[in-house]
């Protein structure tokens, strides 16, 4: 039941990440009239908002899926590196941001590189999930029972 439930609770984080990366990726190609038009849409950056939310979940729920270990290493390690991966999305889409004009252009290409990250991320996921190689192991299996007691 555990199994069922992460999978579903992974799938849709997955799915809110990729549908937010994909609205924040457009907000830029929109932007910076890579089209033709040059216009600021901001119902996109708020609905891709969701997914720098979302994405980090799900590498929570990924990140403790994939572990054959303990719940308390399997939790422990998950929340470490779901803020661990929400800093580094931050500081990646800063550098990133960098090279763009202060102003707009530059929180932009910022809100597109994190919006990037967590597209390809949540895709991963989903792959992983449809792939049915998503949690590693199965509790119930001997192979992820611990002898240790």
């Amino acid at each position: 039941m555990v199994t069922k439930l992460g999978r579903v609770v992974l799938g849709v984080l997955s799915a809110i990440a990729v549908l937010g990366g994909g609205a924040l990726v457009v907000m830029v190609i929109v932007y910076f009239g890579l089209f033709g038009a040059s216009e600021y849409r901001p119902e996109l950056t708020e609905f891709g908002g969701w997914a720098i939310i979302a994405g980090p979940l799900a590498l929570a729920v990924y990140t403790a899926g994939a572990l054959d270990a303990p719940p308390a290493i399997r939790v422990s390690a998950a929340i470490g590196l779901m803020f661990a991966a929400f800093f580094a999305t931050l500081l990646i889409s800063y550098v990133v941001s960098l090279t763009a004009d202060r102003g707009g252009p530059r929180g932009n290409l910022e809100d597109g590189t994190a919006g990037l990250l967590w597209l390809l991320a949540g895709a991963y996921f989903l792959w992983r999930l449809a792939a049915r190689r998503w949690p590693v192991s199965d509790p119930s299996r001997p192979a992820a029972r611990s002898d240790r007691g």
